[in-house]
């Protein structure tokens, strides 16, 4: 895992968009933005935020995969 420090409430959009510009791992940014110390309603809009930063493709395809997880029979 890279080493970076912790996402902040005054920088965290700049830490987000910074990560996912370099092309960290999305599920490393996840990880980022779960472990901050931060309220729940920040980390989902960084987690959105990191989203954005998908490829559309991606995003779809796994947008997709969550709904046949969760829809009836979907198990």
């Amino acid at each position: 895992m890279r080493s970076t420090a912790p996402l902040s409430f005054d920088r965290g959009v700049d830490q987000v968009e910074g990560m996912m510009e370099q092309g960290t791992a999305f599920a490393y940014v996840e990880d980022a933005i779960d472990a901050a110390e931060l309220s729940e309603d920040l980390k989902a809009g960084l987690w959105l935020l990191a989203w954005s930063h998908r490829d559309p493709v991606r995003q779809r395809r796994d947008a997709r995969l969550a709904l046949a997880g969760v829809r009836p029979g979907g198990d």
